[in-house]
């Protein structure tokens, strides 16, 4: 399978149409088709069928589509290094991969400086939690990664900053638990609880409380803050989420600390055994300087 097959596949799923694909491509319409078959024959699966006058993706198609994006960007990433590779100066591209939270503004710092110091840096943020971050580490989708523990990291080199996130239970204003100056042990593992689809995270809380995972009565899961306002609001559950994560103010939630107090540290990250490129290395050195 070809990089240049790949990435006509992945423009005619984009754009819907072989004709409109064939456009953005500068190629014709009967080579794209051509190119298609032979890649459904390669892979022995069907990748489309018709919808009118638009081509919609089976479910093996819209598998090859995300592994399509993947390969396409790692190829792009590899060429850009060996093109930053070439050049004295701290030009280049750097992807980061950070969660929501207190790191961001850190982050923005150190950009800031760099971007002003040398014109032919750039740079991409990538959101996600922690599991979708670590993949993209491990398949070079991302150069560094910002984490929060708990979590594994025996694949990584590992900073363990002093930024350190605080969980409380987000809750409605008018809620049973709402006049609660903490929420301790005791009172979470008695509520509906909305807690980050993560294992260690669950497995953490649980461990915090002194009970097993499955006691826990977890009614739903998040893996980004966006959605955690709404189902706050609408009463689903009491949401357990670090501070950094609220990054919205409704009038009508209340955030409550947790008693114990919980508080754990965020992470910097890059993949061991890889050699840094120039814009990676300088944004670890400038990222840790102040730290």
């Amino acid at each position: 399978m070809e990089l240049r097959v790949l990435r006509y596949f992945w423009t005619v799923a984009t754009v819907g149409t072989v004709s409109g694909a064939a456009e953005k491509l500068f190629i014709t319409q009967p080579t794209l088709s051509r190119q298609i078959r032979e890649l459904e024959l390669e892979l022995d699966t069907q990748l489309f069928i018709r919808d009118g006058k638009h081509l919609v993706l089976t479910e093996d198609g819209q598998f090859l589509k995300i592994k399509a994006e993947e390969i396409l960007q790692l190829a792009s990433n590899t060429e850009r290094i060996f093109s930053d590779r070439k050049k004295a100066s701290l030009t280049g591209h750097l992807t980061i991969g950070a969660l929501e939270g207190l790191t961001t503004v850190k982050i923005a710092q150190t950009l800031q400086k760099l971007t002003n110091a040398h014109p032919g840096f750039t740079f991409t943020i990538l959101s996600g939690n922690a599991d979708h971050i670590k993949y993209k580490l491990d398949n070079g989708l991302v150069d560094v990664a910002f984490l929060l523990e708990p979590t594994s990291t025996e694949k990584y080199n590992v900073e363990r900053l002093d930024i350190s996130e605080k969980w409380v239970l987000l809750t409605q204003k008018d809620s049973e638990i709402s006049d609660l100056e903490y929420i301790t042990p005791e009172v979470l593992k008695e509520q509906r609880l909305v807690v980050s689809e993560r294992s260690e995270i669950r497995q953490y809380f649980a461990d915090w409380i002194g009970c097993k995972v499955d006691e826990l009565n977890i009614v739903g899961g998040y893996n980004l803050g966006f959605h955690i306002f709404e189902m706050a609001r609408a009463g689903i559950g009491e949401i357990i989420v670090t501070e950094g994560a609220l990054i919205r103010n409704y009038p009508d939630l209340k955030a409550i600390p947790l008693i114990p107090e919980v508080r754990t540290n965020s992470l910097l990250a890059w993949k061991k055994n890889v050699p840094l490129t120039h814009p990676t290395q300088a944004f670890i050195n400038e990222f840790l300087q102040e730290e």
